[in-house]
This record gives C-alpha cells, sequence and structure tokens, in this order.
C-alpha cells in the first residue's frame, strides 16, 4: 500500500488581465500575480477556468483590472503538438482573502446590467400579482384600515 500523500489544492490570487467567453461549459480568463523570491519579483501570468455557472454568481468580479481570489486545482491536457498545457480549474472566488481561506459566511448579492438583483447566481425578479392575488391581499389587510 502507497502512504504517499499528494496534494492538487491552488490558493492564489491576482489582478484580471483577460476573460474570454468560448461558449463552452467553462470561461477562461488570466490573472496575473507577483513572483517573489529571494532573487527576484517578477510578474506571472496565470489560465484560469472556471464553469459557467459559478461565473455567473461571481460575474461581477470578473472586471478587467480588479483583484481576485482563488481556490481551485491544477489542470492539464497534451495538446496536438504533444505538449503538456497546464492551468487552473477554478472551484471558489472571492474579493478578499478571508473568504477563500476561512470560508464564505454569507451569499454573494449582487446587481445585473438591468437593475434586478442577483442572490447566489439567481435573479429575484418581481412579478405582479394577478387580480385574485391583490384581493386576497386586500381582504386580508381590511381589517386595518
Amino acid at each position: 500500500m502507497n502512504n504517499d500523500i499528494n496534494f492538487n489544492k491552488v490558493l492564489i490570487s491576482g489582478i484580471i488581465n483577460a476573460v474570454t467567453d468560448t461558449n463552452d461549459k467553462y470561461i477562461k480568463f488570466g490573472i496575473t500575480t507577483r513572483k517573489y523570491t529571494t532573487k527576484e519579483d517578477k510578474n506571472v501570468y496565470v489560465s484560469l477556468n472556471i464553469e459557467r455557472e459559478l461565473y455567473h454568481i461571481y460575474k461581477d468580479y470578473f472586471i478587467k483590472g480588479n483583484k481576485i481570489y482563488i481556490k481551485g486545482y491544477l489542470n492539464s491536457y497534451i495538446d496536438k503538438n504533444k505538449k503538456i498545457q497546464s492551468f487552473i480549474t477554478v472551484t471558489d472566488v472571492a474579493n478578499n482573502s478571508e473568504e477563500i481561506i476561512k470560508g464564505k459566511k454569507a451569499p454573494h448579492i449582487r446587481e445585473d446590467d438591468d437593475g434586478v438583483l442577483i442572490w447566489d447566481g439567481n435573479r429575484c425578479e418581481s412579478t405582479p400579482a394577478t387580480l385574485e392575488e391583490q384581493k386576497e391581499m386586500e381582504n386580508l389587510l381590511s381589517e386595518y384600515k
């Protein structure tokens, strides 16, 4: 039995430098982060994939120039030229390090382009009450008039 333990978890942060919708299951995006060692300090460019559904929940974070915090795992494939292509598949996104490290404490709420609130990726659209529903509400409130 092999007692070797392998880890494939990535925590990374950086500035969004590109977002590309390939009309596939994933949205591709890139971040610029920093490489710090005792001998060098330079930019590092990272390619990431996020599932479309998760992207739509946190869509307001994906603006070029925004700082973003990512949790994910390493992924790769061999391309047609037999070269290994590596990228990170995102499992969680936040706009602060605390939520990535300790977990989220509340749902993500944002406003869509048309003014409708989005609660954890679901639109909260209002629907007008029918005449029957309006009459029922009036009856319920009639004793308070």
